[in-house]
């Protein structure tokens, strides 16, 4: 199994795409290829951004449950 590559590779990744891409000199076929792997690693970081937002809007109580962060005012 392909060990799964860190969010900031991820990132990294992406916008070495998005340059290629915005050069121009490949070919359609690629341009289409490199489109496609892009939007991958977007569903990707995106799907990781949401499960670490969930984790983050929650907190441990002291008995080591979760419970929804709010913040008092």
């Amino acid at each position: 199994m392909a060990k799964e590559k860190k969010f900031e590779d991820k990132i990294k990744e992406l916008e070495e795409t998005i340059a290629v891409l915005e050069n121009g000199e490949v070919s359609l076929d690629e341009s289409i290829k490199k489109y496609t792997e892009a939007m991958k690693l977007v569903k990707e970081c995106d799907a990781e951004l949401k499960n670490i937002e969930e984790k983050v809007n929650k907190i441990v109580t002291e008995n080591g449950e979760l419970e929804n962060f709010e913040v008092n005012e």
